[in-house]
């Protein structure tokens, strides 16, 4: 019995160690190469609806600091704070009572020259029928005419008096110059304010509303020829909280420059919001898709990496992984369309990329790509 015991003791260890020696394959020197297990997908040459994604920041189409015209004292606010306005409406007053008594005073004054002037009219014209009867002298002509002048030219001077009269007595109401949102009080009843420098609060346009945002200038062009054929969607992501919700909109405004120290380009785009949920400063996440990319190479964006010597991937052939140089095209919901020494049907690494270098040997865990379907152009 012990000899059987020892004998099938002996054939255990044989067989583990055979077994061992399976997994671990040896290099030149002797020792295990160590693999790197990777998740990998397909390369696909496929029509690709290419877009762009950046972060955006609401901006109000109109935005102002509401000021007096005229100094005074604030006599009555009528507006609630954060509260919707409309264009026109009057939203604190001050106390008119000197800016009305220089409106009748200058009314008084015009009235009264308004007399003088019919006098001189008159005069006027009963000294032009004494002259052609040679009752009156040529001077005498004169000094009517003088007087006529006098008179009109100071009724003309007491009109502008009395329009800047009027118009100050209307500054003292103070106005919304377009509908959207007040802010916050910045002064209270019976604080005095200075004409174009005190702020009484601000007033922004919310309805529509515009996001601001920039794109490499390596897609200019591809702006340009977009805008020129009439106009580019946009579609606008604002998550808050366990919400999302997405808004589509239209480019508005392209930049005339590129920023030199980005190598970006300026852009707004207009949304509607009717109810002002959207606020300036807020960001949101904006996409673009404005062309088509024909049959170029796609890949999951999660393959790309940022190397020392721009953006690569690895890709995996016969169990070891080759880093590839690559030109990312156009992104799209996850998706990259590419270009680089790539051919359809190469098997890419999705995950583990970052643990490897250019020769490292690997195992394939899972292949992602064989029944993932890339967006087609115009298609789901």
């Amino acid at each position: 019995m012990k000899i059987w015991h020892w004998i099938l003791i002996t054939a255990v260890v044989a067989a583990v160690g055979y077994r061992v020696s399976l997994s671990e394959p040896t290099s030149p020197t002797g020792q295990a190469n160590r693999t790197i297990q990777v998740v990998v997908a397909p390369v696909k040459r496929t029509d690709f609806s290419a877009g762009w994604q950046a972060i955006g920041r609401v901006v109000a189409k109109s935005s102002v600091e509401i000021k007096p015209r005229v100094e005074g004292q604030i006599s009555k606010l009528l507006f609630s704070e954060g509260a919707q306005v409309s264009a026109g409406q009057v939203l604190a007053e001050l106390d008119d009572s000197d800016y009305r008594n220089k409106w009748q005073q200058a009314k008084a004054v015009l009235a009264h020259d308004q007399a003088l002037l019919k006098k001189a009219q008159a005069d006027l014209a009963r000294a032009t029928v004494l002259l052609q009867k040679k009752f009156i002298s040529e001077a005498d002509m004169n000094s009517a005419q003088a007087a006529e002048q006098s008179a009109a030219a100071l009724v003309q001077q007491d009109n502008a008096s009395l329009d800047i009269a009027s118009r100050n007595l209307e500054y003292t109401r103070i106005k919304a110059p377009f509908s959207g949102r007040v802010g916050a009080h910045l002064v209270s009843v019976g604080a005095t304010v200075q004409a174009y420098s005190t702020v009484l609060t601000s007033l922004n346009q919310l309805d529509p509303i515009a996001v601001s945002f920039s794109l490499p200038e390596k897609n200019l062009s591809d702006l340009q020829l977009a805008l020129r054929k009439g106009g580019l969607e946009v579609t606008a992501q604002v998550n808050a909280g366990t919400l999302t919700e997405q808004r589509h909109g239209q480019v508005s405004f392209l930049d005339n420059n590129v920023d030199s120290s980005s190598g970006s380009v300026a852009l707004k785009a207009d949304f509607a919001n009717p109810h002002g949920e959207w606020l300036p400063g807020q960001y949101i996440i904006v996409k673009l898709a404005p062309r088509t990319l024909s049959q170029v190479l796609v890949v999951p964006s999660q393959a790309l990496q940022q190397g020392p010597e721009g953006l690569q991937l690895f890709v995996v052939i016969k169990g070891i992984a080759q880093k590839i140089a690559v030109e990312e095209l156009a992104t799209n919901d996850g998706w990259s369309a590419i270009q680089g020494e790539l051919q359809q049907g190469d098997m890419v690494v999705t995950e583990g990329q970052f643990r490897l270098n250019d020769g490292s040997p690997v195992t394939v865990a899972h292949n992602r790509g064989a029944n993932n379907a890339v967006k087609l152009a115009g298609k789901e």
